[in-house]
């Protein structure tokens, strides 16, 4: 239910006729506003262990506001399909930052999947030039894709020590306010019904509920596993494109995007494979 929510939300870039900032500081508002009467009518604490704890993952959030941004930013300066796959790269990158985070060299393979993926970013290109916007949507992608990473690896750590739905609420006030002095046209989009309606929606199901269950999620998955197995939103994404905004994504497409997703389900398998022979050797020594 999760990966279809998450899946959908892209179409918010397009049916906002705004800056991608503008659109994510009220996503970001919304949901600080809405998460907040959520922990004061539940009567929940939002302190932390220390002040150095808040300050990460604080910290966090700026990723997490610049990961949406540079998302958002693709989808419009390209196609939802285009952003959509380009930032599904995140489990390969993930499989390459995870090891380094707890000391280990990563695996070689790891490296393979990294250059196959670009492989497929390739192939969505049909010429790679900054004057071609569907080059743009790729490197806006993957900028997004390497943020996204990063955040979840660090939102991971965190989530050992504190509740999902308290780390996501201090990562969204960061992204608040990081970026409303920067939402050019704010208020003109929320004085409008239409838009309005959106923002509640966009910050409400597709931010607060869906977001918190994912962190959650990542307490019992590795980040790698959790982001592989994500891999449908793009096809739900592109569907949906295709089907309420009239985006048909071309041949080219959907070849370069099946080499994408293939990395990222073979990224899954391997590490089930990896987790199993983890187990059978703790019960050997056993």
């Amino acid at each position: 239910m999760t990966i279809l929510i998450m899946g959908n939300v892209t179409l918010f870039a397009k049916l906002l006729p705004f800056p991608a900032v503008t659109i994510i500081s009220g996503r970001a508002l919304f949901s600080v506003i809405l998460l907040g009467l959520f922990f004061l009518l539940r009567g929940k604490s939002v302190s932390y262990r220390s002040f150095k704890d808040f300050l990460f993952v604080f910290g966090i959030g700026i990723l997490f506001a610049l990961h949406w941004v540079t998302y958002f930013h693709s989808i419009q300066v390209s196609t939802v399909a285009v952003g959509m796959l380009s930032l599904f790269t995140y489990p390969v990158f993930s499989a390459l930052i995870e090891p380094l985070l707890g000391g280990k060299r990563p695996d070689p393979f790891a490296f393979f999947l990294a250059c196959f993926s670009f492989f497929g970013l390739f192939l969505i290109v049909p010429d790679l030039s900054w004057n071609n916007q569907m080059f743009q949507g790729v490197v806006w992608g993957v900028v997004s894709a390497v943020l996204y990473a990063i955040r979840n690896l660090l939102t991971k750590e965190m989530h050992v020590h504190y509740p999902s739905a308290q780390i996501l609420f201090t990562q969204l006030i960061a992204t608040t306010l990081v970026l409303l002095p920067f939402a050019d046209g704010l208020f003109v989009m929320l004085a409008e019904p239409k838009y309005l309606l959106f923002q509640v929606v966009l910050a409400g199901i597709f931010t607060s509920l869906a977001h918190t269950i994912w962190i959650r999620s990542l307490s019992n998955l590795s980040v790698t596993t959790a982001g592989t197995l994500s891999t449908l939103s793009p096809i739900y994404g592109s569907l949906a494109a295709w089907y309420f905004l009239g985006e048909v994504p071309p041949e080219r497409l959907w070849l370069g995007g099946g080499v994408i997703l293939f990395c990222a389900i073979l990224e899954v398998f391997r590490k089930k494979a990896e987790s199993e022979n983890t187990a059978v050797l703790w019960v050997n020594e056993k």
